[in-house]
């Protein structure tokens, strides 16, 4: 398997446990996938539905991020910079 589908594996299992409707998710890409998370959207580290994962690349992330929101996930409307962390977190 590619670094992609691991990544895309590991995600899509984490967001199966949580129920699997990706319109309930938002994805993005970020230098600081912890400042994104739990500073700029208060995601609650313990109790809410999270995941990031880094890739080699920001070409990789990006066909990551894709793919996802090809699934139905929301994308990341106040992008501050992309690097090649994917995250996403499940909007309350």
């Amino acid at each position: 398997m590619s670094e992609e589908d691991v990544i895309k594996a590991e995600i899509t299992k984490y967001v199966l446990g949580w129920g699997g409707k990706y319109s309930e998710w938002r994805v993005g890409i970020t230098r600081d996938a912890r400042q994104r998370l739990f500073g700029d959207y208060r995601v609650n580290e313990k109790s809410d539905g999270w995941i990031y994962r880094t890739a080699s690349s920001t070409d990789i992330a990006r066909k990551i991020g894709i793919y996802f929101i090809d699934l139905g996930a929301k994308s990341d409307p106040t992008v501050v910079n992309e690097d090649t962390r994917i995250y996403l977190y499940k909007m309350s």
